[in-house]
């Protein structure tokens, strides 16, 4: 009677898992197909066990609960496998008596395993309460519930175990009270998997195992010639909205996010899980399933997804457009949901449908007729050469140059940047390098076009650099931002140096010898650009270290974990909206450390927090300068 009736339990549970996961098929199917996330499959298993059974990329962003999930993970997995096997015991009991032993051990390491890292996720939930877990996703209804079933389901088979133990209680109706408790929560937990936050045990491994293989500067090719952005949920891939499904409300996107630190209406998190709740709308509107044929995405089944606009229903505007595409959301997912990346697709849908806001037309405006930003006009861009102190070659009058200088928008007309500019003329004479500018043929790379959504305008901005390129012979070119840095990079695919990678090799053939000490602490803030799109972190760091008496402490925000300036992704010209822009945050951050000076490696960054210090009132305590102006003081000055 009691196999019978667990079997019957068991065959509910699992048929309401498995209508759940159907249902989730169908939603993943509405979507685009996308890029090909499954070639080299051996590399992307090892992701798999990397980062999703062994949980290494969570235990680098944090220590703590990576080990709480590692314990809880295994335990629950061997208790899973313990549980299959007590399944098949019924019906083959010497299999039961043969195993006993081994199956006691195992579940009493694993509801220790568990035990241990329950504890730790609760401790760290309603104790510790990290910043993530300041503003709660108004939907997310089973926090409390799925922790308290795995509590009580660890609790009830300690007791039930400890029962077994002592052969004189066996007559007592406790143990079938615990067993019953204990099976029934197993049980439960199964059932529930498709339809919680516990979905991310099956589908967090296979976002892993679909990750994207391009570079971190890389976004997505258009999947085809009638996309038009992301405008509906069809318009999203695949692989977004199963990673919708696979994540699991950790927060730490929003962690380190700007735009939600900042206080404004954009969540990375809350991006996700609006979109994995598209499903139950769909659900209620579309069709079951495929065709007889077997065919993904037909008509029945994205009917209800074409009447469902994203804008305002996962995301609205201003959180849309207050997004840096700094790339932190990405960084730090532990199952590599691609956050930014999805906002950027619907930028583009909104560019596309010609709603953009106006700071965002004027800025797309500037860089069409006047090829930068601010609209300056196109003859003042070389103005800067003739304040140097030097001679600066163009392709002109320098037509056998080895590398072209890509100066850019921000060192060619910004106030503040312009005398950096100056500086690396000079430089790049004193170290012998044969190189030439564009002067006024110098155009827009598209970095930040790109990336507010102006696929096509990018397109028309990379032919014409190219056809320059092209036409002069370009067959090397440094770059002095970070922003053009990574689009010619990775995008153009050109064979570019970062201006610091020329100081860098100087410094270490003793082209550049340091004359004069710079005795003062020095904190260093990483451009988003130069850093997680690029990977650029200690080279900075080397150079700053080189220069005599300079003691460089850090933020506690550095690296991959850098907090943005605020200024990418098109917000460098626009009024933020949030309460508490990021370059004031950013600012008081350096400020803090009590360093001096506060060092960057980015134009926009030293507009973005030149502007913080000032707001922020510490511009007595704190000034910030570019490496290039460092370097020259001890070098050159």
């Amino acid at each position: 009677m009691f196999s019978l009736l667990y079997y019957f339990l068991l065959i509910v549970s699992l048929a309401i898992f498995f209508y759940g996961m159907w249902q989730k098929w169908n939603f993943i199917n509405i979507g685009l197909k996308g890029e090909d996330r499954t070639s080299n499959p051996k590399k992307r298993l090892w992701y798999v066990v990397r980062d999703g059974l062994v949980l290494f990329r969570l235990y680098l962003r944090e220590s703590k609960m990576g080990v709480a999930h590692l314990l809880f993970l295994w335990g629950t997995i061997i208790i899973l496998f313990d549980i299959f096997v007590f399944t098949i015991s019924i019906v083959i009991p010497d299999l039961f008596r043969t195993l006993y032993s081994s199956l006691k051990l195992s579940m009493t390491i694993a509801a220790v395993m568990m035990a241990i890292g329950l504890a730790i996720t609760a401790i760290n939930r309603y104790i510790i309460k990290p910043s993530r877990f300041a503003k709660k996703y108004e939907f997310a209804k089973d926090d409390d519930l799925v922790l308290i079933v795995f509590i009580l389901a660890v609790a009830s088979g300690i007791i039930l175990k400890e029962f077994v133990r002592f052969s004189g209680l066996n007559d007592s109706a406790l143990p079938y009270i615990f067993w019953g408790l204990h099976t029934l929560l197993i049980l439960a937990f199964i059932a529930a998997i498709p339809y919680t936050k516990l979905l991310h045990i099956f589908l967090a491994p296979i976002s892993i195992f679909t990750k994207s293989e391009r570079k971190a500067g890389v976004l997505r090719a258009s999947p085809s010639e009638e996309y038009m952005g992301a405008i509906t949920p069809s318009d999203l891939t695949r692989r977004d909205l199963l990673a919708s499904l696979a994540c699991m409300r950790c927060g730490r996107c929003q962690d380190n996010c700007p735009a939600f630190n900042s206080g404004t209406t954009l969540s990375p998190m809350f991006l996700v899980q609006n979109i994995r709740r598209l499903e139950r709308v769909l659900n209620k509107s579309k069709s079951n399933g495929g065709d007889n044929n077997g065919n993904d995405n037909n008509e029945n089944e994205s009917e209800g997804a074409e009447d469902i606009l994203l804008l305002d229903t996962v995301m609205d505007m201003d959180g849309i457009w207050a997004c840096t595409t700094c790339r932190a959301c990405m960084e730090m997912c532990p199952v590599y949901v691609e956050q930014m990346e999805i906002l950027v697709e619907m930028r583009r849908g909104i560019i596309e449908s010609g709603e953009a806001p106006p700071d965002i037309r004027d800025f797309l405006t500037n860089v069409q007729k006047q090829k930068n930003p601010w609209g300056e006009a196109k003859f003042k861009r070389d103005q800067w050469a003739k304040k140097a102190e030097v001679e600066v070659p163009t392709v002109k009058n320098n037509p056998e140059f080895e590398y072209l200088w890509f100066v850019g928008c921000a060192h060619s007309f910004d106030n503040r940047n312009k005398p950096i500019t100056q500086k690396i003329a000079q430089m790049l004479m004193d170290l012998d390098i044969n190189y030439a500018i564009l002067g006024r043929e110098e155009g827009c790379c598209g970095n930040d076009v790109r990336r507010v959504g102006e696929e096509g305008l990018f397109q028309v901005l990379m032919e014409e650099n190219m056809k320059t390129f092209e036409k002069y012979g370009v067959k090397k070119i440094i770059a002095t931002s970070p922003h053009c840095y990574n689009t010619f990079k990775n995008e153009y695919g050109l064979d570019v140096k970062f201006i610091l990678e020329v100081i860098y090799d100087a410094i270490k053939s003793g082209k550049i010898k340091f004359k004069k000490p710079i005795n003062k602490k020095v904190t260093y803030h990483d451009p988003c650009y130069l850093g997680r799109y690029n990977g650029m972190y200690e080279l900075p760091r080397e150079i700053l270290k080189s220069i005599p008496g300079i003691e460089l402490v850090e933020m506690p925000r550095n690296r991959e974990r850098s907090f943005c300036c605020g200024a990418g992704g098109g917000n460098l010209i626009r009024e933020y909206p949030g309460k508490d822009r990021p370059n004031n945050i950013r600012a008081r951050e350096a400020a803090e450390t009590g360093a001096e000076i506060l060092a960057v490696a980015c134009p926009f960054c030293m507009i973005m927090l030149e502007d913080g210090v000032k707001a922020e009132k510490v511009d007595d305590k704190i000034e910030v300068k570019d490496i290039i102006e460092l370097v020259w003081e001890s070098a050159f000055g």
